[in-house]
Protein backbone atom coordinates (compact mmCIF):
# COMPACT_ATOMS: atom_id res chain seq x y z
CA UNK A 1 0.00 0.00 0.00
CA UNK A 2 2.87 2.37 0.70
CA UNK A 3 4.04 1.82 -2.90
CA UNK A 4 0.62 2.95 -4.13
CA UNK A 5 0.85 6.06 -1.95
CA UNK A 6 4.24 6.78 -3.48
CA UNK A 7 2.77 6.31 -6.97
CA UNK A 8 -0.02 8.80 -6.23
CA UNK A 9 2.49 11.33 -4.91
CA UNK A 10 4.78 10.84 -7.91
CA UNK A 11 1.89 11.34 -10.33
CA UNK A 12 0.82 14.48 -8.49
CA UNK A 13 4.35 15.89 -8.59
CA UNK A 14 4.58 15.10 -12.31
CA UNK A 15 1.34 17.04 -12.87
CA UNK A 16 2.56 20.09 -10.95
CA UNK A 17 6.15 20.20 -12.22
CA UNK A 18 6.15 18.23 -15.46
CA UNK A 19 3.73 16.91 -18.07
CA UNK A 20 0.03 16.66 -17.07
CA UNK A 21 -0.63 14.11 -19.82
CA UNK A 22 2.10 11.87 -18.45
CA UNK A 23 0.67 12.44 -14.96
CA UNK A 24 -2.73 11.23 -16.16
CA UNK A 25 -1.14 8.07 -17.56
CA UNK A 26 0.57 7.53 -14.19
CA UNK A 27 -2.72 7.90 -12.32
CA UNK A 28 -4.59 5.56 -14.67
CA UNK A 29 -1.89 2.91 -14.25
CA UNK A 30 -2.69 2.72 -10.53
CA UNK A 31 -4.95 -0.20 -9.67
CA UNK A 32 -7.74 1.56 -7.80
CA UNK A 33 -9.05 -1.75 -6.43
CA UNK A 34 -5.80 -2.19 -4.49
CA UNK A 35 -6.04 1.15 -2.68
CA UNK A 36 -6.89 1.12 1.00
CA UNK A 37 -9.85 3.24 2.18
CA UNK A 38 -7.58 6.13 3.19
CA UNK A 39 -6.05 6.28 -0.29
CA UNK A 40 -9.21 6.10 -2.41
CA UNK A 41 -10.26 9.69 -1.78
CA UNK A 42 -6.78 11.11 -2.33
CA UNK A 43 -6.57 9.22 -5.60
CA UNK A 44 -9.93 10.52 -6.84
CA UNK A 45 -9.11 14.09 -5.85
CA UNK A 46 -5.73 14.07 -7.57
CA UNK A 47 -7.12 12.33 -10.66
CA UNK A 48 -9.94 14.87 -10.91
CA UNK A 49 -7.50 17.76 -10.58
CA UNK A 50 -5.36 16.26 -13.35
CA UNK A 51 -8.38 16.15 -15.67
CA UNK A 52 -9.08 19.77 -14.67
CA UNK A 53 -5.55 20.88 -15.58
CA UNK A 54 -6.00 19.14 -18.93
CA UNK A 55 -9.25 21.10 -19.36
CA UNK A 56 -11.29 17.89 -19.57
CA UNK A 57 -13.95 19.44 -17.37
CA UNK A 58 -16.67 16.77 -17.82
CA UNK A 59 -14.33 14.01 -16.59
CA UNK A 60 -12.97 16.28 -13.86
CA UNK A 61 -16.44 17.04 -12.57
CA UNK A 62 -17.52 13.39 -12.68
CA UNK A 63 -14.41 12.38 -10.73
CA UNK A 64 -14.95 15.09 -8.09
CA UNK A 65 -18.59 14.03 -7.74
CA UNK A 66 -17.40 10.45 -7.19
CA UNK A 67 -15.02 11.80 -4.54
CA UNK A 68 -17.87 13.67 -2.83
CA UNK A 69 -20.04 10.54 -2.84
CA UNK A 70 -17.18 8.62 -1.21
CA UNK A 71 -16.75 11.37 1.38
CA UNK A 72 -20.44 11.29 2.25
CA UNK A 73 -20.46 7.48 2.35
CA UNK A 74 -17.59 7.49 4.85
CA UNK A 75 -19.02 10.51 6.72
CA UNK A 76 -15.69 12.29 6.48
CA UNK A 77 -15.92 16.10 6.82
CA UNK A 78 -12.36 16.62 5.66
CA UNK A 79 -12.97 14.69 2.44
CA UNK A 80 -16.27 16.50 1.86
CA UNK A 81 -14.49 19.83 2.24
CA UNK A 82 -11.97 18.94 -0.47
CA UNK A 83 -14.59 17.59 -2.88
CA UNK A 84 -16.81 20.66 -2.47
CA UNK A 85 -13.80 22.96 -2.91
CA UNK A 86 -13.15 21.34 -6.27
CA UNK A 87 -16.81 21.37 -7.32
CA UNK A 88 -16.94 25.11 -6.55
CA UNK A 89 -14.55 25.85 -9.42
CA UNK A 90 -15.95 28.40 -11.90
CA UNK A 91 -15.54 25.96 -14.80
CA UNK A 92 -18.26 23.79 -13.25
CA UNK A 93 -20.58 26.68 -12.39
CA UNK A 94 -20.56 28.89 -15.47
CA UNK A 95 -24.32 29.37 -15.31
CA UNK A 96 -24.57 29.63 -11.52
CA UNK A 97 -21.86 31.83 -9.95
CA UNK A 98 -23.89 32.03 -6.73
CA UNK A 99 -23.67 28.25 -6.41
CA UNK A 100 -19.90 28.39 -6.82
CA UNK A 101 -19.65 30.83 -3.89
CA UNK A 102 -22.00 28.71 -1.78
CA UNK A 103 -20.00 25.53 -2.40
CA UNK A 104 -16.70 27.30 -1.68
CA UNK A 105 -18.02 28.66 1.63
CA UNK A 106 -19.37 25.23 2.60
CA UNK A 107 -15.99 23.73 1.80
CA UNK A 108 -14.16 26.29 3.92
CA UNK A 109 -16.54 25.80 6.87
CA UNK A 110 -16.12 22.02 6.75
CA UNK A 111 -12.34 22.35 6.45
CA UNK A 112 -12.28 24.51 9.56
CA UNK A 113 -14.54 22.10 11.47
CA UNK A 114 -12.35 19.18 10.42
CA UNK A 115 -9.23 20.96 11.67
CA UNK A 116 -7.49 20.91 8.31
CA UNK A 117 -4.12 22.64 8.19
CA UNK A 118 -4.48 23.86 4.59
CA UNK A 119 -7.18 26.48 5.13
CA UNK A 120 -5.40 28.88 2.77
CA UNK A 121 -6.32 26.63 -0.15
CA UNK A 122 -9.98 26.79 0.85
CA UNK A 123 -9.75 30.56 1.32
CA UNK A 124 -8.35 30.79 -2.20
CA UNK A 125 -11.43 28.91 -3.40
CA UNK A 126 -13.72 31.45 -1.72
CA UNK A 127 -11.79 34.41 -3.17
CA UNK A 128 -11.81 32.88 -6.66
CA UNK A 129 -15.57 32.35 -6.61
CA UNK A 130 -16.25 35.82 -5.17
CA UNK A 131 -14.26 37.35 -8.04
CA UNK A 132 -16.14 35.08 -10.46
CA UNK A 133 -19.45 36.27 -8.95
CA UNK A 134 -18.39 39.95 -9.12
CA UNK A 135 -18.74 40.42 -5.36
CA UNK A 136 -17.95 43.76 -3.72
CA UNK A 137 -14.33 44.87 -3.35
CA UNK A 138 -14.68 44.94 0.44
CA UNK A 139 -15.97 41.35 0.58
CA UNK A 140 -13.19 40.07 -1.67
CA UNK A 141 -10.52 41.99 0.24
CA UNK A 142 -11.81 40.63 3.55
CA UNK A 143 -11.35 37.07 2.34
CA UNK A 144 -8.02 37.89 0.77
CA UNK A 145 -6.76 39.05 4.17
CA UNK A 146 -8.06 35.83 5.74
CA UNK A 147 -6.26 33.84 3.04
CA UNK A 148 -2.98 35.67 3.68
CA UNK A 149 -3.06 34.98 7.43
CA UNK A 150 -4.01 31.34 6.94
CA UNK A 151 -1.26 30.91 4.35
CA UNK A 152 1.32 32.21 6.80
CA UNK A 153 0.13 29.78 9.46
CA UNK A 154 0.02 26.91 6.96
CA UNK A 155 3.53 27.65 5.68
CA UNK A 156 4.92 27.20 9.18
CA UNK A 157 3.40 23.74 9.56
CA UNK A 158 3.40 22.01 6.19
CA UNK A 159 6.25 19.82 4.96
CA UNK A 160 4.77 19.80 1.46
CA UNK A 161 6.91 22.42 -0.29
CA UNK A 162 5.20 22.03 -3.66
CA UNK A 163 1.77 22.67 -2.16
CA UNK A 164 3.07 25.61 -0.10
CA UNK A 165 4.44 27.44 -3.12
CA UNK A 166 1.45 26.59 -5.29
CA UNK A 167 -0.76 28.19 -2.61
CA UNK A 168 1.55 31.21 -2.36
CA UNK A 169 1.22 31.74 -6.09
CA UNK A 170 -2.54 31.44 -5.65
CA UNK A 171 -2.50 34.19 -3.05
CA UNK A 172 -0.49 36.46 -5.36
CA UNK A 173 -2.94 35.73 -8.18
CA UNK A 174 -5.74 36.80 -5.84
CA UNK A 175 -3.82 40.01 -5.05
CA UNK A 176 -3.54 40.78 -8.75
CA UNK A 177 -7.33 40.53 -9.04
CA UNK A 178 -8.13 42.46 -5.87
CA UNK A 179 -5.71 45.31 -6.54
CA UNK A 180 -5.71 45.12 -10.37
CA UNK A 181 -1.91 44.87 -10.35
CA UNK A 182 0.41 42.98 -12.66
CA UNK A 183 3.25 43.25 -10.11
CA UNK A 184 1.95 40.31 -8.07
CA UNK A 185 1.75 38.17 -11.20
CA UNK A 186 5.42 38.72 -11.93
CA UNK A 187 6.33 37.80 -8.34
CA UNK A 188 4.19 34.67 -8.67
CA UNK A 189 5.93 33.86 -11.96
CA UNK A 190 9.33 34.17 -10.25
CA UNK A 191 8.21 31.68 -7.60
CA UNK A 192 6.75 29.29 -10.17
CA UNK A 193 10.00 29.31 -12.15
CA UNK A 194 12.17 28.98 -9.03
CA UNK A 195 10.31 25.90 -7.79
CA UNK A 196 9.50 24.44 -11.21
CA UNK A 197 5.73 24.77 -10.80
CA UNK A 198 4.95 24.14 -14.44
CA UNK A 199 1.16 24.33 -14.21
CA UNK A 200 1.25 27.56 -12.22
CA UNK A 201 3.79 29.01 -14.66
CA UNK A 202 1.48 28.33 -17.61
CA UNK A 203 -1.49 29.83 -15.77
CA UNK A 204 0.39 32.96 -14.71
CA UNK A 205 1.94 33.58 -18.13
CA UNK A 206 -1.54 33.43 -19.66
CA UNK A 207 -2.82 35.91 -17.07
CA UNK A 208 0.10 38.31 -17.71
CA UNK A 209 -0.62 38.16 -21.44
CA UNK A 210 -4.29 39.01 -20.86
CA UNK A 211 -3.33 41.78 -18.44
CA UNK A 212 -0.99 43.36 -21.02
CA UNK A 213 -3.67 43.17 -23.70
CA UNK A 214 -6.35 44.98 -21.69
Amino acid sequence: MSDLKTQIRAARDERETGDPKKALEMFLEIDKSQLDPNQVFDYLGELGLTYWHLKDYPKARTTFEEALAYAEKTNNKSYSAVALRHLARPEFNSESPDNAVSLARQARDLAFEAGRQDLAWFDHGVVTTLIFNKASFDEIKKWFDIEAEDLYNTSRNTKDDIAKWVWTCGLLIDRSHVFDSIADLYIALMIAEQFNLARRKEQIEEMISKFNNK
